[in-house]
């Protein structure tokens, strides 16, 4: 049993990581702080480069049944003035403006909270399964482009298997005053290993088009990751972008503190 409840955190975690747009760290159950950081850099079809630096704090707390966190980021982006750090996660853009002319603005992100619930434990019969449910709250400064000003509702059903895991979801984004999105799929599929106190693994990450007439994200990350301590644990990843709404490239890290 003992061993059961470990590698469910494991998979847990892996699972996080996918919810956060960069590996998170296994952790025991229990109250967890992690802070990351992560540079990315694309054109997004404006024919100029957009660089975005985000650092993430956040606060979790996990059970092998359930889990729950808040996190906000600190965001710094340099671009097109037509562009904004959309509502889909850090270091995604879309056009928004008529102003084309380079600047740089700062500050904090939208708070996201999310909650998860394990529906059952993997079996010789069926797989890991869960659900979450996270909401963005449209609390960073719409002027200096760092979030839409609206909230996005999303739902998700996660699975793993082995090394093998993935979610699907449904997201509902708010439309800002002249924009009007679309409601979207969302999905993940990935595989990761364990080796002792480090880990690792690839995933794929796409969604549909949140503006009609641009692409979906399509987006290729490795992470690697290593229990510095009992309680410590230090996580990096690369993320390559396929198409105008994701990054070209991207590289992050992140630190975990169990409580």
């Amino acid at each position: 049993m003992k061993q059961q409840g470990a590698r469910t955190v494991k998979k847990w975690w892996a699972l996080a990581a996918v919810l956060a747009a960069a590996p998170a760290a296994q952790a025991a159950t229990g109250y967890s702080l992690g802070v990351g950081g992560e540079y990315t850099r694309g054109d997004y079809g404006t024919g100029s480069d957009v660089s975005l630096i985000t650092v993430p704090f956040t606060l979790q707390y996990a059970e092998p049944r359930y889990a729950w966190s808040v996190s906000v980021p600190y965001l710094w982006v340099q671009g097109p003035g037509d562009v904004v750090v959309s509502s889909s996660g850090p270091g995604r853009f879309s056009p928004t403006r008529s102003s084309t002319a380079t600047r740089t603005d700062s500050g904090l992100g939208d708070v996201t909270a999310s909650g998860t619930l394990r529906l059952w434990e993997e079996s010789a019969r069926r797989p890991w399964m869960a659900v979450t449910a996270k909401v963005k709250l449209g609390t960073a400064d719409e002027a200096r482009r760092l979030g839409t000003g609206e909230n996005d509702y999303s739902l998700q059903l996660e699975l793993a298997r082995e090394a093998l895991y993935g979610h699907v979801g449904y997201k509902v984004l708010g439309d800002p005053a002249g924009v009007n999105y679309n409601d979207i799929w969302y999905g993940t599929a990935g595989f990761n290993f364990f080796a002792g106190r480090a880990d690792g693994g690839v995933e794929l990450y796409a969604e549909q088009a949140a503006v009609d007439g641009l692409d979906g994200k399509r987006e290729l990350v490795l992470y690697l990751g290593r229990a510095l301590d009992g309680k410590t644990r230090l996580t990096g990843h690369l993320l390559k972008g396929f198409g105008d709404a994701s990054p070209d490239w991207g590289v992050g890290v992140a630190l975990r503190y169990a409580l």
